[in-house]
């Protein structure tokens, strides 16, 4: 086990404010860099890379967030 909750966490706690504003910020930007990964021009292999480490960087921040 990673902690004493487990590594896989079968509840959830209710978010603070603050918190919840910060995950709002994080995919509301988000979705502003999808649009313009989308939209660009060249290699698709590239946009789809970014795009994949883009909704890593998500899944991340809002793990930084929310543990």
């Amino acid at each position: 086990m990673s902690d004493e909750r487990g590594r896989f966490r079968k509840e959830y706690r209710n978010l603070a404010a603050n918190e919840i504003q910060a995950v709002e910020a994080i995919k509301n930007t988000a979705e502003i860099m999808e649009a313009i990964f989308e939209n660009m021009p060249g290699d698709p292999r590239c946009k789809a890379l970014a795009i994949t480490k883009l909704e890593e960087t998500v899944m991340w921040a809002v793990k930084g967030v929310t543990e």
